[in-house]
Formats: structure tokens, sequence, C-alpha cells
């Protein structure tokens, strides 16, 4: 099982939301709790009633800024229990963290592969004093391991409930189902990498064929809707509303992400560009160039006009999962500088075929192994110098190299031994 806890500054929001879910049958009301003086069936009620409880107690304490307590826990795919057990999880949950005698209201949703709960409630008791909030996510969790246990759910460690980096896959329009197909990728962009801005996040769901889109809502702040898009970047079927896929990527949590991104970037970026800084030096030729990158653990996103010419760049730091602009790493890997030194025609690098993944080795095996291969593939390109140019490398290419790059794990990296042998020898491209 998995628990998410958010706060907010209105409960009628939030039942807004889950209600709205229940009018467009992809979520039922299960239960109200605690709400006295309340009589009719649960299925009775109506949502003015429903939120109208939990404003009345919220404002008994109006220093109280964010009184909104909004839980989902969510089960594995495959796990289904009829409402009842469902309900009992969700009282279990709310009695274990502290919210037993708040009011609250349950819901169950369909409206994903894993059945879950949303639960609804108030930090604000009957007294007007505010429910005790001290490690309360420290708390959750504890209490969320204690009942898988007691209601024999699977582990969350265990159960697949979010894609891993190594299963994440472009989306291809007509094959699988769609939009789960999309919320893998969201969500999975969302998980494991960093980014400080739409248009980067955009970038990274690019790569993976889809496409995130401001829509303007009346009366609202703007929303996002996601669709798969080709390989000219066109959007194929249909877009699907934030809120609707699992875990609800919604615009407030792309904010939170990209707010996030830009100070775990400003303390990360004085590696990258450390790393980055001696092999422009030694590269005279595009190709040279994202090749050692590559190497090192940095992939290259070209931004294209459709005239062909380069007009932005941006970086991936795959062991880090960040993505920079050229600016963001520095002025010398900006798109204008990068032409004045490497050439006003971008050129993809040479292609090359991408290594299965290796067993992991010691360190002083693998450098070893790395040595005698940079000397074979020396002689190689040697003896064979009149070959015919190698093809240039297409987008399709460039992203399969990019997907297995993410996927590999940090002690595959090349060792700083390696790098500086690899710059030594970069007065010529070298073919890998």
């Amino acid at each position: 099982m998995v628990v998410r806890i958010s706060s907010g500054s209105s409960p009628t929001g939030a039942v807004y939301y889950n209600e709205n879910k229940v009018g467009k049958g992809e979520a039922e009301r299960l239960a109200v709790r605690n709400y006295r003086g309340v009589k009719l069936p649960v299925q009775e009620l109506g949502l003015a009633t429903v939120a109208a409880k939990l404003e009345q107690q919220a404002e008994l304490n109006p220093k109280i800024k964010k009184p909104t307590f909004h839980a989902s826990l969510s089960l594995a795919q495959g796990e289904k229990l009829p409402p009842a057990e469902m309900l009992a999880i969700a009282d279990r949950y709310m009695d274990g963290l502290g919210y037993g005698k708040q009011p609250y209201v349950v819901y169950q949703h369909f409206d994903t592969d894993h059945p879950h709960l949303h639960i609804v409630s108030v930090r604000v008791d009957s007294a007007g004093k505010k429910v005790p909030d001290t490690y309360e996510r420290e708390r959750s969790n504890k209490l969320r391991q204690d009942m898988e246990k007691e209601f024999g759910l699977q582990v969350a460690e265990k159960a697949t409930l979010r894609p891993e980096r190594d299963q994440l896959q472009p989306v291809e329009y007509g094959k699988g189902d769609l939009k789960r197909d999309i919320s893998a990728v969201v969500n999975g962009v969302l998980k494991d990498f960093t980014f400080s801005s739409f248009t980067q996040f955009n970038q990274l769901l690019g790569i993976y064929n889809v496409k995130a889109t401001e829509v303007a809502m009346e009366g609202k702040k703007p929303g996002l809707v996601y669709s798969a898009i080709d390989s000219n970047k066109v959007t194929q079927g249909a877009a699907f509303r934030a809120s609707s896929l699992p875990l609800q990527p919604i615009m407030e949590t792309l904010n939170r992400r990209m707010n996030a991104g830009k100070k775990v970037k400003g303390d990360r970026v004085a590696r990258l560009r450390s790393l980055a800084e001696p092999i422009l030096k030694a590269s005279n030729s595009w190709d040279g160039f994202q090749q050692l990158l590559s190497k090192a653990g940095v992939e290259v996103i070209p931004h294209l006009g459709k005239d062909g010419n380069l007009f932005g760049i941006s970086f991936i730091d795959v062991r880090q999962r960040a993505i920079y602009t050229g600016s963001e790493l520095g002025k010398n890997f900006t798109a204008g500088s990068l032409k004045t030194q490497l050439g006003d025609t971008y050129t993809p690098p040479s292609r090359r075929e991408v290594p299965e993944p290796k067993q992991k080795q010691s360190r002083g095996e693998d450098q070893e192994k790395s040595v005698r291969k940079s000397k074979s593939e020396n002689e190689k390109v040697t003896n064979q110098k009149q070959e015919k140019e190698p093809e240039p490398m297409h987008n399709l290419d460039l992203v399969k190299q990019l997907l297995y790059a993410i996927g590999r794990g940090g002690d595959e990296q090349e060792s700083e031994e390696e790098l500086k042998r690899m710059l030594k020898r970069a007065h010529k491209p070298r073919l890998s």
C-alpha cells in the first residue's frame, strides 16, 4: 500500500474534487464519519452538506491556514477488496494517525489500475485546537507498514506501484493502453528527473513521445493535459486531464517540483560544469564533443528549428538525472558559443551500437578492460581510415541511447582516470 498526504486551505475544494469523480462514475462515497446531527444515508447527502461540516470545524481556528487533511491510500495492482474492507482500512488509518474522532469522508476511486481510497478531513478538533501533526509522515509510514500486515496487503516496497527507471519506455500510439502508458511516462519523469522549468519538463516528456499542455480554465488557475506525440511532435489521440491520471500530476505538483529543482540544480551544477569544461576544450567537432560527454554520463539534447538550425541546447546529467539548459551550465555551453567552437551546422553523434548492460565489476577490472578496448578501437580506426563514413544517428537511435544511459547504474560510469585518457585522444573524433 502507498499512502500520500496533502494539506490545503479549503476542505470544500478537496470534497469537490472527489464528488466530481463520483458524478462521473469514477468514484463512490463510502462513508462519512463523526458527522453529528447528520442523519441521512451517506449516498443521499449533497456536496454542500458533506463540505459544510468540515468547513464549520475548520473555522473554529482561523489561525490554521491549511486546515484540510487529504490522504490517498493506494493498493497494489490486482488487490481487489470489497467496499466494507476498504472502509475498514480507511477507519484504521484515521484512528491510527490521530484523526479517528475528526469528521471525515471516505471515497473509493476506480479511475486507475490500482484500487485506492481518498479521505478528506480537517486538522482542527472540536475544541478548536490543531490535531498534532508532528512527524506525521513518519508516523503514517510506520502505520502503513503495520496495516499491510494486519490486512494482508502487498508490501509497498515490493509492489510495482510506480514505474522504475529501466521500465520507462516511449509511448507508441495505437499499441497498448494510451492513458496508462502516458501516465507511466509522466509520473516516471516526475519521480526520476530534476528540472526547473515547464519547458524542461516537456523536453524530458518529449523523449518518451509525450507532451504536457497548459489549458485555460474559466475562473480558475490554468490546468494541464497530457497527450501522445509522434517524432514530428504532432499530437496523437486524445488528451488526458492531469487530475484524471494516477498520482494526479497537476500544475500544483509540477510547480513544487520546478521550485525544488532550481535549488537542487544550483547545488549540483558546479560538478557538472567541471566535468564538461575540459571536454569542450578538447573537442573540435560536434561528434567528438557529444561522444566524450556521453562517455562521461552526460547526454546532449539539441533543439532544432524547421530549417534544421540549432537554436538551443540542453544537457542531461545521467548520473544525477537532471536537465540543464546551456546557459545554466555556462556561457560557453549555449548554442551560439558551441556553434562557434564546434561548427555552425549541428550534426548528431556518429551511429554506434548501444552496448548491453554489463555485470558489475571491480574498479580495477573495469579500468583495465576499458584501456584494452580503447587501444583496440584506436587500432581499428587507424587501419580503416578509408572506410565509409558512419551514418548520422537518427532521432530514434538517440532516444534509444538516452534511454539506455538513464538506466545505467552509477557504478558503471567511466572512471576519472579513463576520462583523462579519453581527453588525450580527443584530437580526432573517436568512433565507438
